[in-house]
């Protein structure tokens, strides 16, 4: 086993309210409220999990924001550089329950007015060994830039780059994912987990391998299984553009690991599926965990499926999975 022990994770990137419902939007009335945001759901996962954590957002003066952090300080989330905002309200993210990736849709509030000046980027990145970046971070001009200078100042001091590319039209300021900001920061990026859709928005659909009006019909699956050459194209498609790790979450197809010269398959290992939220937050939370206990990337990945796997059996991502740690030393740390 490799040894690559790491300290503190820093997340940074978007905290927010998930309403989530299991009815149809048009006409949904019942609505249940968890905390959310994915920078948030893998600080408190990977905390649980006992891994160092820290997040930077910042969230409205409101009990919505106050309801999140007391859920991240509970959790053992170091919370100190949150920003509260006095003047915009805690972002809402309104959620479609479904089996596989949910539709939503989000009342954008304070998440999106962090700001950052150099000396506190400096004071953040103090004992920290991986910056974590959401997509969320990307979608308009002065996020991006707060991002980028992070970027460059954490590289200077050695510190590894993770990027969820968790990108999405509908949250771009323009209602279009802006790539050049995206491919720009994946040139930096050490650790990525895309999903499928995640890979399918930024880089489409290869012409090749649409091939009958079937297939373009059902999507990506033309039958029970991902066809592994689109596995491989998308892969490709994120070492290509600089990132060093990639995994690829496929669903119930489970995940395909690469380090550039091995690609692996990880079966899905949840039990049931009751909702998908929180799934891929849950494997990063994972990935995490395998790495500050000394796993290479592609078994760090086997704890992210484990831990996704345990938490698609929750409705939202407000999931408590201490009890999940001893299991996953025992199954995966251990073998």
């Amino acid at each position: 086993m490799k040894k690559s022990k790491t300290g503190m994770i820093l997340f940074v990137g978007e905290l927010l309210a998930d309403f989530i419902t299991t009815q149809d939007f048009r006409v949904a009335e019942e609505f249940v409220m968890k905390a959310g945001g994915s920078p948030g759901n893998i600080a408190r996962f990977a905390s649980q999990l006992g891994v160092p954590t820290k997040i930077v957002s910042r969230v409205g003066d409101d009990p919505i924001g106050s309801r999140i952090l007391k859920k991240l300080e509970q959790a053992g989330v170091d919370i100190s550089s949150v920003q509260i905002d006095k003047d915009h309200g805690t972002t809402l993210v309104f959620v479609q329950k479904t089996p596989d990736s949910p539709d939503f849709f989000v009342i954008r509030g304070a998440d999106r007015y962090l700001k950052l000046e150099e000396h506190e980027i400096e004071n953040i990145l103090d004992g920290v060994s991986i910056v974590h970046l959401s997509c969320w971070m990307l979608t308009h001009e002065e996020l991006y830039d707060t991002t980028m200078r992070i970027v460059r100042k954490a590289l200077e001091k050695g510190i590894q780059i993770s990027f969820d590319p968790n990108c999405r039209d509908k949250l771009f300021s323009c209602k279009k994912i802006n790539l050049s900001r995206v491919f720009e920061l994946l040139k930096c990026t050490t650790y990525s987990k895309p999903s499928i859709d995640d890979a399918l928005t930024l880089f489409g659909m290869p012409d090749y391998l649409i091939s009958d009006c079937e297939k373009q019909k059902e999507g990506l699956f033309s039958s029970n299984q991902i066809d592994i050459e689109l596995v491989k194209y998308y892969v490709s498609k994120f070492h290509e553009h600089g990132v060093k790790y990639v995994v690829l979450t496929a669903g119930k197809d489970g995940a395909f690991a690469s380090d550039e010269e091995t690609l692996v398959h990880i079966p899905a290992s949840a039990r049931k599926v009751v909702d998908a939220t929180g799934a891929g937050d849950g494997f990063w939370a994972g990935i995490y965990y395998g790495l500050i206990n000394g796993c290479d990337f592609l078994q760090a990945c086997n704890v992210g499926s484990m831990v996704a796997g345990y938490i698609v059996g929750f409705v939202g991502a407000e999931v408590y999975i201490t009890n999940l740690k001893k299991e996953v030393e025992n199954n995966i740390l251990k073998r």
